[in-house]
């Protein structure tokens, strides 16, 4: 079963509010599918509503997947959710975002580069040349799998664009490599521990 949920922080921090009021800070748990859902809170005037992906299974309480998630879409099949999240960098700024994957029960999978090798590998383009000059841009649900975008482009690379599609199967054999052959990562605020495959310097 494939499914598309546009995540909208604002309508859910507008269910917050009326639901549970602005003292509670946080929303509860809420489902959307496999077993991932969401919690939302409110972080203050100026910056407004944020969400995380959490995962619940039937006799657990809710883990953390991922604590900054974009307000893009969040695309499942299954057992799988792939999303665009935002990463801190050294200084506690959200100044990076990136694309991941999780299989329940998670953890959740940076696989940001092992896409854009993909789309490299398929245009006969040295990965290794290009890694650092392309950014994720945007994915949405297609026929067939999930439509990505990178955007590219700065003193060295030409302003340009990759897009494809990739199949949901090759999303899933990603994420068995990944946890074969990844480090794992973590981020202190809030915690979680994720994955990554190293593709060197």
């Amino acid at each position: 079963m494939k499914k598309e949920i546009h995540l909208t922080l604002l309508s859910l921090c507008t269910f917050l509010l009326l639901t549970q009021g602005c003292e509670q800070k946080h929303s509860d748990f809420v489902p959307l599918q496999g077993g991932f859902g969401v919690v939302t809170k409110w972080v203050g005037i100026d910056s407004g509503p944020s969400a995380a992906l959490y995962y619940k299974g039937s006799q657990s309480k809710p883990t953390l997947i991922w604590p900054f998630l974009t307000g893009g879409p969040l695309l499942f099949t299954n057992d799988m959710v792939f999303f665009v999240g935002a990463a801190p960098d050294a200084q506690g700024a959200l100044t990076y975002n990136f694309y991941f994957a999780a299989q329940a029960p998670g953890p959740a999978i940076d696989i940001s580069e092992d896409l854009l090798k993909y789309w490299a590998e398929s245009n006969h383009l040295d990965f290794t040349k290009v890694r650092d000059h392309y950014s994720p841009l945007r994915e949405k649900a297609v026929e067939g799998g999930i439509l990505i975008d990178y955007v590219g482009g700065d003193e060295k690379v030409p302003a340009t664009q990759a897009t494809f599609v990739i199949s949901w199967e090759q999303v899933s054999n990603i994420i068995q490599d990944v946890k074969r052959t990844g480090k794992q990562h973590v981020i202190q605020k809030p915690y979680v521990v994720y994955l990554k495959k190293d593709y060197g310097p």
